[in-house]
């Protein structure tokens, strides 16, 4: 019984996680009118960058909560500037 609770916990944060993801490849793609399929690429910098900054002394829930968030907001303005607004722009 312990078992099948235990995975069924696991197939909802599962199923939670894919429902997160393509909800926002549908966000983006209703707003900018762009397929972005760089979402694994955006979840994989926040990851280490928690990883780095809790081996660089962090807290664990300051670095998922505040660094990573921040890190990857910035590292996805850079990109919005640089890439995707000279694609869409024409």
């Amino acid at each position: 019984m312990d078992l099948a609770l235990v995975v069924l916990i696991q197939v909802v944060y599962g199923l939670a996680s894919l429902f997160i993801a393509s909800a926002g490849l549908a966000v983006i793609f209703g707003m900018m009118k762009v397929i972005n399929l760089a979402h694994g690429e955006f979840l994989m910098l926040g990851g280490y960058s928690v990883v780095v900054s809790v081996q660089l002394g962090a807290n664990l829930w300051i670095a998922m909560f505040v660094i990573a968030p921040v890190v990857v907001g910035l590292v996805g303005v850079v990109l919005e500037r640089l890439v995707i607004r000279r694609y869409t722009a024409g």
